[in-house]
């Protein structure tokens, strides 16, 4: 009885290896993955429980027992493999849809946006950040759009939000100075735009985005002077 078993395993390795190799539209099927995939593993157990039962003794396991083990694992590795790699390449193409997807949405908004259509482009941008509420890219595309409808606080709390998601020094330093742009001009709170841009300096000290940053502080705040000495 184990033997046949063993020849079964042996058979239904050789064609499901056959169909990896000369039917390409089958095995590209789920049906066939599960199908082969659930009666390999079924004819395997059924040959170990069975070859337990029968040829194991007490003191003894017999050299058989193992050489019918590792055997039908061999013979299975082609398909095993090829369900891995199928699979593997499944998710990695399902991830770059979802990329994509985003990469398209954030595409639309500010074409969107760019014609005037800002309510449209908000509800894609909301569409975005439900399910990537770190999207650095949609949180800046808001505040754009927030500054076009005079919205100065609301822009400066999506920088805020794109600042705490930014992923380097850089992108973090690019986001406040705008919003320092936002607070000195739009909002004129020279002090705030200074304390804005002094993170950059205690983050970065040795940057030249605080090189650039000391400046603005320095422009500001003469210019924050002579205002009020006139």
């Amino acid at each position: 009885m184990v033997d046949i078993l063993f020849g079964l395993n042996l058979l239904v390795a050789v064609v499901l290896g056959a169909v990896l190799l000369w039917r390409e539209k089958l095995r590209a099927k789920v049906v066939f993955h599960v199908v082969g995939l659930s009666v390999a593993v079924a004819l395997y157990a059924v040959m170990i429980v069975t070859s337990a039962a029968t040829e194991i003794e007490p003191d003894r396991i017999p050299a058989w027992f193992f050489i019918r083990l590792i055997v039908g694992v061999i013979v299975y590795l082609p398909f095993l493999i090829f369900l891995v790699v199928t699979y593997v390449r499944v998710l990695g193409s399902v991830a770059d849809g979802g990329i994509e997807t985003t990469r398209m949405k954030l595409e639309d908004a500010e074409q969107a946006s760019r014609f005037g259509h800002n309510n449209r482009a908000v509800k894609i941008l909301r569409e975005v950040l439900d399910v990537d509420p770190d999207n650095v890219e949609a949180r800046v595309i808001m505040a754009k759009i927030q500054l076009k409808r005079g919205h100065y606080s609301e822009a400066i709390g999506s920088y805020r939000l794109a600042m705490s998601a930014a992923k380097s020094d850089e992108q973090i330093a690019e986001l406040v100075f705008k919003t320092a742009v936002i607070l000195n001009e739009s909002l004129g709170d020279a002090r705030a735009a200074c304390r804005e841009l002094d993170i950059i300096r205690q983050r970065m000290p040795e940057s030249p985005e605080a090189k650039k940053a000391q400046e603005w502080i320095v422009r500001i705040m003469d210019e924050a002077a002579r205002e009020e000495g006139s």
